[in-house]
């Protein structure tokens, strides 16, 4: 394990991400955080044509080629398939659409967020390389988790078994309240009178508030490139309930959460959608309000105490992996 990333003079790392205001900004930001010191950083649009037009320009030209590295995140626009540097993709599997796949032959590799993603894409790539990845640490040390307070964030995204979340709250109104935050768009006209819905725009540093305050995060997600609602949550020493189907079961697991058991499952790109049994969540919920506070503290202080130690793995593994591919 490398303590410090070799420095690599004159290295332009180019990150090629589209801009979507959350999951896949986060990705661009942690990225920043493991590359090589002392290179240079830019950010480039899926839609840029640079790299065609620098195959043109070098025709013919003695001059050799500064070192680059393109990064490109979740999928392979294809001029950026043709770059002339050293390409790697880091993908999210349950968006990477198979029509693209040809497009990995001209990848160098394909660095994996779970061994999931790694399973999937070392059959169709020259290399995958697991290097795992992390999350923004949303701890706000001096606020104390209160594990009688449910919170699902649901965002904008579709994904995330809200639908299956409401309809069990609305069965049961003896259950302590929820709070749903949804974007607007997506969000229901009503809901029952035990579910708080915000829709309005959050401050981040309200949303950390209530993620710190909340002690049980319910994270039903379909599928994940990731899961950075659910690893933000165990940052918080919160107690995550996430869906038994990879990636989600490898981030949480029994000692540091709840998995719950999903009855259904179709493809989604390269990957699975997993949809919860509304039974077993159900049952779940049932299991963590008949829990003492002693017990879930536990759970949340080893989600916490994972958290750590997968930031540091992935950072190790990450920077072990630009300096292999950018040494070679």
């Amino acid at each position: 394990m490398n303590e410090h990333l070799m420095a690599i003079p004159g290295t332009t790392v180019r990150i090629v991400a589209r801009r979507n205001g959350v999951g896949l900004d986060r990705d661009v930001d942690l990225l920043r955080t493991v590359l090589p010191p002392e290179s240079e950083v830019e950010h480039h649009s899926v839609r840029s044509w640079l790299p065609i037009r620098e195959r043109f320009l070098r025709f013919g030209s003695q001059t050799p080629p500064k070192k680059s590295l393109d990064i490109l995140v979740e999928r392979v626009p294809w001029a950026w398939s043709h770059g002339l540097g050293t390409k790697v993709l880091v993908p999210n599997q349950e968006r990477f659409p198979e029509r693209h796949l040809s497009r990995l032959k001209q990848i160098d590799a394909v660095l994996c967020k779970s061994r999931h993603a790694e399973n999937i894409f070392q059959k169709h790539a020259k290399r995958a390389i697991y290097i795992g990845f992390t999350s923004v640490d949303r701890l706000l040390p001096d606020c104390k988790p209160d594990y009688g307070k449910f919170l699902h964030l649901a965002g904008r995204s579709t994904l995330k078994g809200t639908e299956m979340l409401l309809q069990l709250w609305g069965n049961h109104p003896e259950w302590p309240s929820l709070t749903l935050i949804q974007h607007p768009d997506n969000a229901p006209s009503s809901v029952p009178a035990n579910v708080h819905l915000i829709v309005d725009y959050l401050e981040d540093s309200v949303l950390q508030q209530i993620q710190n305050q909340h002690g049980i995060h319910l994270c039903p997600s379909l599928s994940e490139g990731w899961g950075h609602y659910i690893v933000e949550g165990m940052s918080c020493r919160s107690v995550v309930v996430t869906t038994d189907g990879p990636p989600m079961n490898e981030l949480v697991d029994s000692s540091r959460g709840f998995v719950v058991p999903w009855h259904e499952s179709e493809p989604r790109h390269l990957g699975t959608n997993f949809k919860v049994s509304p039974q077993a969540m159900e049952q779940t919920i049932e299991t963590i309000l008949a829990s003492s506070t002693q017990d879930l503290q536990q759970l949340g202080d080893n989600a916490r105490e994972w958290f750590q130690q997968n930031q540091i793995g992935f950072q190790d593994r990450a920077r072990d992996a630009f300096e292999l591919l950018l040494a070679e």
